[in-house]
């Protein structure tokens, strides 16, 4: 396994992780102005599934790198399976519902608009 591909890979589930934080904070702001339910607590539970496969990657990227340190079983296909793309997968899907309950009225606004592209207008 590569360094540095590894790497870039870890910092991709960080970037997720400050992007779902970032929405946390903004749908808090939005949810109460607008008097929703407080659903953007299901954000830190995303985060914290997020976090949990981070950590394991991290593990996983030093064991392939110094296999004679660590047991075999954490480079093993279940347990990658299991203890990294289960929880991203889960926080993921968790991020994706909870963003579209508090954002999806951004979609269905610019639907209901006509588009007219601005060098059709001169």
């Amino acid at each position: 396994m590569n360094l540095e591909i590894s790497l870039l890979g870890t910092l991709g589930t960080l970037s997720i992780i400050f992007l779902f934080y970032i929405l946390a904070r903004l749908s808090e702001r939005l949810g109460s102005v607008e008097r929703m339910s407080p659903l953007y607590r299901y954000y830190y539970v995303a985060i914290i599934f997020l976090v949990f496969g981070y950590v394991v990657h991290l593990l996983v990227v030093r064991s392939s790198l110094t296999p004679e340190s660590f047991s075999d079983w954490l480079i093993s296909t279940w347990f990658l399976l299991l203890a990294y793309h289960l929880p991203l997968a889960v926080g993921v899907t968790i991020g994706l519902v909870v963003t579209w309950s508090y954002w999806s009225w951004l979609v269905t606004e610019t639907k209901n608009r006509l588009y007219v592209p601005f060098w059709i207008i001169q």
